[in-house]
């Protein structure tokens, strides 16, 4: 994906921005110890721990939810790359993010083992 990723650490109990409204891809995520958000850029709120410069690649199309291995075939090979990387699942999907500068070492790694890359946006 085109776009660059920051990756938030809010407090347990932040109340949601209301930037995350608007319809953009974002993923949010609240445990018994935080509330994390991986948000494009220009959407990352101003509170909280951050680490920005993360870029996304989508598993294309959709899965079920029974498969078995397809995370599998991308992390392993990013971890043999000593890509550091993280994942989000949804119903449909799998996002990979790698830190920028890590884009181009774990495309190579992936496309070593038969994975094919479409440009998207």
């Amino acid at each position: 994906m085109s776009e660059t990723f920051t990756v938030n650490k809010l407090a347990q109990f932040a109340e949601l921005p209301s930037i995350f409204a608007k319809g953009e891809m974002c993923f949010m995520m609240r445990t018994d110890e935080e509330f994390a958000i991986i948000c494009p850029d220009f959407m990352a709120p101003d509170t909280g721990q951050q680490e920005t410069g993360w870029k996304c690649m989508k598993v294309n199309g959709t899965m079920n939810l029974n498969e078995v291995g397809v995370l599998a075939s991308i992390v392993g090979p990013l971890a043999e790359a000593n890509v550091p990387l993280l994942a989000v699942s949804t119903f449909n999907t799998d996002y990979i993010f790698v830190m920028e500068e890590n884009l181009v070492t774990a495309v190579q790694a992936l496309q070593k083992v038969g994975h094919e890359f479409v440009h998207g946006e």
